[in-house]
């Protein structure tokens, strides 16, 4: 029984590891979850036997290292202390491989996930249990490298991009982009963050564009997401390539709003969205002949923007998601008010012509809920469309929300607020 404590959630690691494809994602997780709950039932049967009878266990396995005064063995030790600290380690781990069926059911990686979660479950065991301070730091090594195996696996995911904001969140605390690419402050955009680049993800920065749409960076972080979100609420609209292999970001803002356009490019160009060159001025002529200069940014395509695509699109046509309030971080809020926001009397509006009018009271109530601000809309009269307006009374609520992602060149929308 007791060599079982320590064996089965190593079987089930193997198992999942290495038969991954054989045993399937179901099979996977069952035999992983059961070998991890069969432990920790295991285990309170110990702590009867050993921790109240006071009757302690010892199993030694062989020798491990064998020079003259220098004996070590594969050995475990089960007393009172050793089967008290077993049980809390064992359920808070069978907990966890529970929850992480349903938490990470859109992960491709699953059966390997389950693998490392049985290993580190295995290395904690020998952790608790080791009877010299040689094994006990193999297992407490072994814990700290499935940990890192484990945050690992999020980065491997990268051909899919789930609904699911805490995914997101659990890759904006990885250093995938963070860390390894780019550092997400306004206040560090000058900053090189591709001096060392994967080469597999991107190969040099002057061939990025040669990459297939499948290859391309995926998922993304949320910050990036908040940026996307909030500018396809605004100006930017999204472009499924032909034969439906990827969409693109093409964002346009008139030559008044240079220096936002200017920022909005560098955040996606050093995070390899796009070209590096900066965005050329275009001349474009209404139909009452008045001529009208503007900047345009377009991205690369991307398999892993398509679900960005299907979830504001309906029938080619912008619309509002009814998940949108998962996204629409102070940040989001900010580019969008940037795009199309502007100060109106002792309150702002923001343009919203492309959405309907029940697009319109969905976003109130959300705002209201979420942000606790008061809303209403205006209608523009003839064919100018509707737009939301910001009334007085939420002004400073919603300034010190947005106003710390807000460009100083673009503060004079706010006001004075």
């Amino acid at each position: 029984m007791y060599l079982a404590i320590i064996t089965l959630p190593l079987l089930g690691s193997i198992v999942s590891g290495f038969f991954g494809r054989k045993v399937g994602v179901s099979g996977a997780q069952l035999i992983t979850c059961t070998s991890v709950i069969v432990t920790t039932l295991l285990a309170i049967v110990a702590f009867f036997e050993v921790g109240l009878n006071n009757i302690p266990v010892s199993i030694s396995l062989f020798r491990w290292i064998d020079s003259e005064s220098l004996n070590v063995l594969w050995g475990f030790h089960f007393d009172s202390l050793t089967v008290s600290m077993l049980i809390p380690v064992l359920i808070v781990s069978s907990l966890v491989h529970i929850y992480s069926i349903g938490y990470m059911s859109h992960d491709p990686h699953n059966q390997r996930f389950f693998s490392y979660l049985s290993l580190f479950t295995f290395m904690m065991i020998i952790l608790v249990t080791a009877n010299n301070f040689l094994l006990m730091f193999v297992g407490w090594e072994g814990s700290l490298i499935c940990l890192k195996w484990l945050n690992n696996n999020f980065i491997c995911f990268r051909k899919y991009a789930p609904n699911n904001i805490n995914y997101y969140n659990a890759i904006n605390r990885s250093c995938f982009l963070q860390n390894k690419y780019a550092n997400l402050n306004y206040s560090n955009l000058n900053r090189k963050p591709f001096n060392t680049i994967l080469k597999k993800e991107f190969h040099t920065i002057n061939n990025r564009s040669k990459l297939r749409s499948d290859l391309r960076i995926g998922p993304h972080n949320i910050d990036v997401l908040s940026v996307l979100i909030g500018s396809i609420l605004g100006d930017t609209h999204l472009e499924k390539r032909k034969k439906g292999i990827g969409t693109r970001i093409i964002f346009e803002q008139c030559n008044r709003n240079v220096e936002y356009i200017m920022w909005y490019h560098k955040f996606f160009s050093t995070r390899g969205y796009c070209s590096l060159n900066k965005p050329k001025l275009n001349t474009r002529i209404k139909k009452d002949n008045k001529v009208f200069y503007q900047y345009r940014v377009s991205s690369f395509t991307f398999t892993s923007l398509n679900w960005l695509h299907t979830m504001f699109y309906v029938n080619n046509k912008k619309t509002i998601p009814s998940n949108l309030g998962m996204y629409l971080t102070p940040l989001a809020l900010a580019i969008w008010f940037m795009d199309d926001g502007s100060k109106l009397g002792k309150g702002a509006k923001i343009a919203t012509n492309c959405f309907s009018l029940d697009d319109l009271k969905f976003l109130c109530l959300l705002l209201k809920n979420k942000y606790n601000l008061d809303i209403s809309i205006h209608s523009g009269g003839g064919n100018k469309g509707n737009t939301l307006y910001i009334k007085s009374t939420s002004m400073v609520a919603f300034s010190l929300i947005i106003k710390p992602h807000v460009l100083p060149s673009m503060y004079y929308k706010l006001g004075d607020y």
